[in-house]
């Protein structure tokens, strides 16, 4: 039994570890770290049964350690000492759909705050989206019907900001966008 423990405590040391650094643990990833650290031996049936075992009792053992699952179904887990269920969602829809995460955030922001958001907030953690990508994206929104709502404006300095059609009318959202980035600056 006190190897079980061992097992649950490293696999409770590798999510934190891991969610400190703003990642989700996958399963597989936990695995190779614990066999790497000797605590399983190989990967036969036997090892990946106990170590299915050990990964359900570290999770009921340690409240801050969550599974959550993409749409793919997969488990990833994380601690809620460095991460929120908001972040680790965030996490899961970057690598699967960034553009429905574009799209939700804009239509989120759009809604409950209400405001535009400037592009480059998506360069940013924890988005962390490559100009590439966020280019990709904004041609996609445009050629697809489920995201004609996603619309842009663009303010005197020349900063591109998205909002919804759903919560925001383009000249609110404008004078919203012109205020955030240029007159709130220059109004101390």
């Amino acid at each position: 039994m006190e190897q079980q423990e061992a097992i649950c405590l490293a696999i409770a040391n590798i999510v934190r570890e891991r969610s400190k650094i703003g990642q989700l643990a996958l399963p597989e990833e936990i695995l190779t770290e614990l066999t790497g650290q000797n605590l399983l031996k190989s990967e036969n049936s036997d090892q990946k049964s106990q170590f299915g075992d050990a990964l359900k009792q570290a999770i009921e053992k340690n409240e801050d350690l969550r599974e959550i699952s993409g749409r793919d179904g997969t488990p990833r887990y994380y601690s809620t000492q460095s991460l929120s269920e908001t972040y680790a969602r965030i996490l899961i829809q970057r690598q699967e759909n960034p553009l429905l995460l574009m799209a939700e955030i804009v239509r989120d922001i759009s809604a409950i705050y209400p405001r535009p958001v400037p592009l480059d907030i998506f360069r940013e953690s924890p988005f962390d989206l490559t100009q590439e990508e966020i280019l990709d994206c904004l041609k996609k929104m445009a050629e697809q019907g489920a995201y004609q709502d996603i619309a842009q404006t663009i303010t005197s300095i020349g900063t591109l900001f998205l909002y919804s059609t759903q919560h925001l009318d383009s000249d609110y959202a404008s004078s919203l966008a012109e205020w955030l980035d240029v007159g709130q600056s220059n109004n101390p």
